[in-house]
């Protein structure tokens, strides 16, 4: 089986050089690695493109995304990929040993009916972690670990992630994800989780494999208060998302109704942090969660084009119909 990698960066490339080395390491060589440039700073991808040239007699490939959003830079990949199966690797995420691409293959072999395979997310933490992070979910550090047994599940991590690329691409590809600009944040969605949930739907299988193993860098700033309440928020947006988008929404006085409950439960969690110290983190960022499931949803009642881009079930086509055009202009 051929194996395209896909790397989607839109920050500046500290860590690129050596994920891409990493890669270039495995003892299953990929048939391609493809560097997709979606940062909204010209000087980022001034040295994100100095990097992947860097490669290029390697078989790495540079390529830029203008449409902003990680779902963009991920479907991007998968439009321009060769392979027949596709990995997604964060800018920051390390191939544990020279197996990975091995391991990912075998269980698309063993499981001819496997749609997406992953396996463990494991951390190197730059700083010791807070005592009140055990209180908190790991999926605030996008880590995964579900045991040691080769199994179907659900959902896998998008920073350990490969699709078989037909599948993927028929199924409309990603859904909305992370956006740099902080007035995008609003047209989040519900990303990798999204897809897994349309590969499940065609009759496809998740697998998550343990032996594939990926080392996430955390750093300092990731186990602050401050950017755990962000990414709740950004959670929490998600959330709502994934709630009409995959059901109906209700009527307005409903969603109004839904709203006030959780801004109720905002003010609850704001008091617990006060009155509890020694769980003020935890309440402080399931309070910043509830907080954005309130606006979020008195948004969509008045906000039609919000409700249209939840709504929208296929991400791939519009960049085909991009490609397509830019191809014509030439």
């Amino acid at each position: 089986m051929k194996v395209s990698v896909v790397i989607p960066t839109a920050r500046f490339p500290s860590e690129i050089e050596s994920v891409v080395e990493k890669i270039l390491q495995q003892n299953y060589a990929p048939f391609e690695i493809l560097v997709v440039d979606n940062s909204q700073e010209r000087d980022h991808s001034f040295h994100i493109k100095k990097i992947a040239e860097k490669f290029e007699n390697r078989k790495v490939r540079y390529i830029r995304e203008e449409q902003e959003g990680l779902h963009n830079a991920r479907n991007r990949g998968l439009l321009e990929s060769k392979g027949e199966i596709v990995l997604f690797q964060d800018d920051d995420a390390l191939p544990g040993d020279e197996n990975l691409i091995r391991e990912i293959v075998s269980s698309f072999t063993k499981n001819g009916n496997a749609g997406a395979v992953g396996g463990k997310v494991l951390p190197i933490f730059e700083a010791e972690l807070p005592e009140f992070f055990k209180y908190l979910k790991h999926s605030y550090l996008s880590l995964c670990d579900w045991g040691d047994e080769e199994k179907e599940v659900d959902f896998l991590n998008g920073n350990n992630f490969a699709v078989d690329r037909e599948t993927a691409i028929l199924v409309g590809g990603f859904n909305p994800d992370l956006f740099i600009s902080k007035n995008k944040i609003w047209l989040r969605g519900d990303g990798e989780s999204g897809l897994c949930i349309k590969i499940r739907q065609m009759g496809k299988k998740i697998i998550y494999n343990p032996k594939a193993v990926v080392y996430h860098k955390i750093s300092r700033k990731r186990m602050s208060l401050r950017y755990l309440k962000e990414r709740a928020f950004k959670h929490g947006i998600q959330m709502s998302y994934s709630k009409f988008h995959w059901g109906d929404f209700p009527k307005r006085p409903v969603l109004a109704l839904r709203s006030f409950c959780f801004l109720s439960l905002h003010i609850i969690y704001n008091l617990l942090a006060l009155l509890d110290k020694s769980k003020k983190e935890r309440y402080a960022v399931e309070s910043a969660v509830m907080k954005a499931r309130f606006l979020y949803e008195m948004k969509l009642i008045y906000d039609k084009k919000l409700r249209e881009h939840v709504k929208k079930k296929d991400w791939i086509s519009e960049l085909k119909n991009l490609k397509r055009k830019s191809s014509n202009a030439f």
